[in-house]
């Protein structure tokens, strides 16, 4: 998971608060493997935070303070859920170049110390044993002579298949657990906390957006309380037209706690990602899908919500398994498509549940078009002349298919100006402003093509007309950010919860 949040420092002699980011390694980062620090503060959603107040820590000797090295010191303990002692964990410090350039293990109290003479602002902590998920943290901030202390709580690799392996369902299913967060009000939307690029943070609302549309693929809920939790989930529907998110937030909440169904969880964690809570999303999603591991559109919804928290390896894998418990359900792929839109280094998965995508429906433009994108990104990456070939059939088929596609004219244009294809480039981008005339990056790529071609005026105006488009998609993606607030999240002090 990955916490997010801005430093604020105090004197070394009253202490320092500082923000906690984790990040996935690889595979499945359970909510248990958290890292987890005293003391909380309020920030805006999708940056969920764990603070530490340690008064004192970091304080140093005379002749440490005249040292123009000051040590930066790392310490703590690491544990399982239940609060025993991981022996023998391997915990390495990781600088911003990714060179581990200090490592220990922890004792049989599972303390460690880590104690490096090189300051930095960017620092990764790294905990690993056989046996345990490994967990990844970014320690936001980390100055020349500071000092952090955390406690790192890891997951079995074991305890991660549990809910899937059982079978054991919602039917004895009980809410028993409060959740990590309480939501304390919304803010302008800031771009606080918000991780990745632009096209990424544009990908991440769309992806919100249409996970928030997606049907009920299931019917869950039958207990004698289901009436009231209804009226609560409705209720909850009805604050979030009228504009009154927070209230929805709670009423979806109160529907869980009386009857934890499928639709309950996802409408709760919907309205979550929706305002950018994404951790709070994080853990809501997990908890339904582990409740509902037959539940698509729960793990479809957990990709989302890693891919909001800037997690895309953990956001690709969540959709392939979506797409793998039901291959007849078009959404995950759609999904999959947008994320490697945007994210161009998914994992292998994607690659073959697209591939999955176009044989399974050949007609369709959309999954010509994602697949088609999966074999141009990774012909450049491989500098594969016959992948970069078969991208080419794969654009031409989706275009000749839906000609309104002009996304696609664009990557056709970008495969021929690669290849030196100036005057197949020119024609391309000039397919793509006929078929998306709104299209602000089919107007700058034009006037890039009319300026090799050597047409200044036709290459100026172009320009003008991106720049304009430009301005006004900015301003009402401005507006529509303001209308869907910000959560402002708290991260309790405790363990993550996770339902029976």
């Amino acid at each position: 998971m990955r916490f997010s949040v801005s430093l604020t420092s105090q004197p070394r002699s009253s202490g320092m608060q500082v923000g906690l980011q984790a990040v996935p390694v690889v595979g499945r980062l359970g909510f248990r493997g958290a890292w987890q620090c005293v003391g909380v503060r309020r920030i805006p959603a999708i940056a969920l935070a764990v603070l530490l107040n340690a008064p004192g820590f970091g304080l140093h000797s005379a002749a440490e303070a005249q040292s123009k090295e000051p040590e930066t010191k790392v310490e703590g303990n690491v544990c399982t859920a239940a609060g025993a002692a991981v022996a023998e964990a391997l915990v390495s410090l990781v600088n911003g170049a990714e060179e581990k350039v200090a490592e220990t293990q922890t004792d049989g109290d599972g303390k460690f110390v880590i104690t490096v003479a090189r300051p930095g602002k960017h620092w990764l902590l790294e905990a690993r044993k056989d046996g345990f998920r490994p967990v990844r943290v970014e320690l936001a901030g980390l100055g020349e002579g500071e000092g952090r202390r955390c406690k790192v709580v890891m997951e079995t690799s074991e305890q991660a298949r549990v809910g899937a392996e059982t079978g054991e369902t919602s039917k004895t299913m009980e809410y028993s657990d409060e959740a990590n967060f309480t939501i304390a009000g919304v803010t302008d939307w800031s771009g606080a906390g918000v991780h990745g690029s632009d096209a990424k943070v544009r990908t991440s609302e769309t992806l919100a957006k249409e996970t928030a549309a997606l049907k009920s693929n299931s019917a869950n809920s039958a207990s004698g309380s289901r009436n009231d939790a209804s009226a609560h989930r409705l209720l909850g529907d009805a604050k979030e037209k009228s504009g009154d998110a927070v209230g929805a937030a709670s009423e979806y909440e109160k529907a869980v706690k009386i009857e934890p169904s499928e639709e309950n969880y996802f409408a709760w964690a919907a309205e979550l990602l929706l305002h950018r809570a994404g951790l709070a999303a994080v853990e809501v999603f997990r908890k339904g899908a582990a409740a509902y591991p037959k539940s698509s559109r729960m793990l479809a919804g957990l990709g989302a919500a890693h891919f909001a928290d800037g997690q895309y390896t953990e956001a690709a894998e969540r959709m392939c398994e979506a797409a793998d418990l039901s291959p007849q359900e078009i959404a995950p792929y759609l999904f999959l498509g947008k994320m490697e839109k945007a994210a161009a280094d998914l994992p292998a998965c994607s690659v073959a549940r697209l591939k999955r995508f176009v044989n399974e429906q050949p007609e369709s433009a959309l999954a010509n078009e994602y697949f088609g994108l999966v074999l141009w990104n990774k012909g450049r990456r491989e500098q594969s002349e016959a992948e970069i070939r078969e991208a080419e059939g794969y654009f031409q088929k989706a275009v000749a298919i839906d000609p309104s596609l002009g996304e696609v004219y664009v990557q056709l244009g970008m495969l021929y100006k690669a290849r030196g294809e100036n005057h197949k480039a020119l024609r391309a981008f000039q397919n793509a402003v006929k078929a998306s005339p709104k299209s602000s990056d089919a107007h700058y790529q034009l006037s890039l093509a009319y300026r090799r071609a050597g047409n200044a005026e036709k290459s100026k105006r172009e320009m003008n007309t991106c720049e304009e488009l430009r301005r006004s998609a900015d301003a009402e993606l401005e507006k529509e950010r303001r209308q869907v607030r910000q959560f402002v999240t708290i991260l309790k002090d405790g363990q993550a919860a996770t339902p029976k």
